[in-house]
């Protein structure tokens, strides 16, 4: 039973005010209409007590009890002051305030249920965005590797690999290096003439443009264009069928730096680029790339602690570590975190395919190489032992029959933990430091 609201659902001030107000409102009720029985407990039913068990329903068990004692007090004062007469109600105030408890708890338990779902969902949703962006970006660098070759031999892939070591050297964020290497992969696979890149704070953006390609352009902060990507958090396009004469704006394209978590960290402001660039495809890149960057660089500055610790370590891999964490200690949401050790040999590289393969939609996985060999870290959201004996039982059968290797044979090959609300950092090194390949 909780008498107080558990972390990260606090109570505000205005909480307490509402559930005063009502206790205040309900008596005064009862002295204007009900002034030789205020307190109903001589009425045919006890209205007095659908104050606190508002409350209760509505602010759980601290402002419900607070209510009760309110109540109590009222009743002493009023007796006092000679309005009401008698002994102390006990049976009434008793079974009032018992009523009052049972409600508080069952809008307690109900509302911890509500944001636990709401907390998996997001965090499932957030993922399947990602997920999504991340596809989408594989297939357009399959398709433009088929289609260039020859004069472009560096795929969109590689590109943006090359962005990520940036990021995590950088720390995460919208660096003005970052911005810079961003715009020339932006102008090669989108074909950007004139572009910028602006950094945006606290949903301001700065007039000083981080990157710049060809003439770049002029910042009109009132343009409608700016405006409208602004106020979306989505890519906003000039259509010329759709804008009258006074409408015109100055940018082709205005598009948001935006995570998937909603975070804006800049703004690429297009001015020139070919006709037939301008379609459906090129804005879909154009948008895919920018919220790729903006998730990476923001799980690396979530990241920042675990980054110090392990370089190697995926940004997105330690956001999401601290993220479920948090989701422990708040929601007493389970996870766990599974380590397979792979001793070097002839097979290793293939081994350790096979084991990317096996992660499921929501796992993030991170491959340690170490003098000896590698571990495979593999982050479960929203799983418990069960899935991690299950996660056990597949990858030995398909090692055993491809490989002839066997996770049973060596009792340190394979380990996993539930995650606990303590640092992540702390659990995370004692499962990667526990065995050394």
């Amino acid at each position: 039973m909780r008498w107080f609201p558990e972390r990260g659902s606090q109570l505000t001030a205005t909480a307490w005010v509402e559930s005063l107000v009502i206790v205040l409102v309900v008596l005064g009720l009862g002295f204007l209409f009900r002034p030789q029985d205020p307190f109903f407990f001589e009425a045919a039913f006890p209205w007095l007590w659908f104050a606190p068990l508002l409350v209760a329903l509505r602010y759980g068990m601290a402002p419900a009890m607070t209510s009760v004692a309110l109540l109590t007090v009222a009743w002493l004062l009023a007796r006092r002051a000679g309005i009401v007469a008698g002994d102390f109600p006990t049976l009434p105030m008793a079974g009032g305030a018992l009523l009052t408890l049972v409600s508080a708890q069952f809008s307690t338990v109900w509302n911890h249920r509500l944001r636990r779902t709401k907390q998996v969902a997001s965090h499932a949703e957030e993922r399947f965005e990602q997920l999504s962006r991340a596809y989408f970006m594989v297939r357009q660098s399959h398709d433009r590797l088929e289609q260039n070759l020859i004069s472009r031999p560096v795929t969109l892939r590689q590109a943006m690999m090359d962005l990520r070591q940036l990021l995590s050297r950088k720390g995460g964020g919208l660096p003005r290096e970052v911005a810079v290497e961003l715009l020339g992969i932006l102008s090669n696979y989108c074909s950007l003439e004139s572009a910028a890149i602006h950094a945006v704070t606290n949903g301001k953006i700065m007039d000083e443009p981080l990157a710049v390609c060809g003439r770049g352009g002029i910042f009109v902060e009132d343009d409608q264009l700016l405006k409208a990507a602004m106020e979306s958090g989505n890519t906003a396009y000039q259509a010329v069928n759709r804008l009258r004469s006074e409408e015109r704006s100055h940018y082709l394209v205005a598009a948001p730096v935006r995570s998937s978590s909603g975070t804006v960290s800049g703004m690429l402001l297009v001015t020139e680029m070919p006709f037939l660039a301008l379609h459906r495809e090129t804005l879909q890149v154009l948008a895919v790339l920018l919220a790729y960057v903006a998730d990476y660089g923001e799980a690396v500055t979530a990241a920042k602690p675990i980054l110090a610790s392990y370089p190697d370590c995926s940004g997105t891999f330690a956001a999401e570590l601290i993220k479920m964490v948090r989701l422990h200690r708040e929601l007493d949401v389970p996870s766990t975190l599974v380590r397979v050790s792979v001793r070097a040999t002839p097979q290793l590289r293939n081994i350790c395919t096979l084991l990317k393969d096996q992660q499921r939609g929501l796992d993030h996985t991170w491959q340690r190489h170490t003098p000896d060999g590698v571990q495979f870290v593999t982050l479960m959201p929203f799983s418990g032992v069960g899935a991690a004996e299950g996660y056990r039982t597949r990858v030995s059968e398909i090692l055993l029959r491809q490989f002839r290797f066997s996770l049973q044979d060596d009792p340190t090959a394979f380990h996993s933990v539930i995650l606990t609300a303590a640092d992540p950092l702390t659990q995370l090194a004692e499962l990667v430091d526990e065995a050394k390949v």
